[in-house]
């Protein structure tokens, strides 16, 4: 069986309210479980840096947070959460969620590794632009991790081209490290595309198990994430 993830990422625009719309609607679109990023702006980045205000506006507050988990709990659906530096971790760590995800960004990042590696939940950890040898260094340090772990393909190009998936690495992966983790799949083609869904199903010929899409309520708006997201009519189609 496979894994549908739907994928919230900044497509909230930085409203908690809509944040909660966006789980429910992939949700009731057929989504085995959905993902947030949490992250604080202050931990993420610095202040120095030219993103900094476009991600501070997006980040939530540690109140929105909780009423945003405590709501999407209500659905009975699985609730992982990309823990975008230590403090999000710690923070989101109290809510009982069901799984991690470690950004590429963070494969490096030991500290917030070791942390996570204390934990039982489930861990993805996204492979994209990331080398073979920090992989083997990132499970070195999770070899006594007692959950699954799963090593996400794919990355985001706003949006990626079809030539730039790349679905030859999954194989790759799983020749490396074979039955030592699970494999998914993370989808960033163009949620306009023909192949935005027909990638999914060629990623699965690949012994994927997990899929990560991303969804917006309305691709028209162009607003944050919307380049790969889909919207919940073709979401749902996506699942069946």
């Amino acid at each position: 069986m496979v894994e549908i993830i739907a994928e919230i990422a900044n497509a909230h625009q930085g409203k908690p309210k809509e944040a909660i719309m966006l789980a429910k609607a992939g949700y009731l679109s057929g989504a085995d479980s959905v993902k947030f990023q949490v992250y604080f702006a202050d931990d993420f980045i610095s202040e120095n840096h030219s993103r900094y205000h476009h991600f501070k506006n997006q980040s939530f507050s540690k109140k929105d947070w909780k009423k945003i988990i405590f709501e999407t709990k209500k659905l009975g659906v699985k609730i992982y959460c990309d823990v975008l530096g230590e403090d999000a971790f710690k923070f989101i760590e109290k809510f009982n969620i069901d799984g991690y995800k470690i950004h590429s960004s963070d494969v490096s990042n030991l500290k917030l590794i070791k942390k996570i590696s204390k934990t039982n939940k489930k861990l993805f950890i996204s492979t994209g632009g990331v080398k073979i040898p920090e992989l083997y260094k990132t499970l070195q340090i999770l070899k006594n991790y007692k959950n699954e772990i799963i090593f996400m393909h794919g990355f985001q190009s706003y949006p990626t081209n079809l030539e730039d998936t790349q679905l030859q690495r999954i194989k790759i992966l799983k020749n490396e490290f074979g039955n030592r983790v699970s494999y998914g799949y993370q989808d960033h083609i163009s949620g306009g595309s023909p192949n935005n869904i027909y990638n999914c199903l060629i990623a699965l010929g690949f012994g994927t198990e997990y899929i990560e899409k991303h969804i917006t309520i309305n691709r028209k708006k162009r607003g944050i994430d919307y380049y790969s997201s889909i919207e919940p009519i073709k979401f749902k189609r996506f699942t069946n």
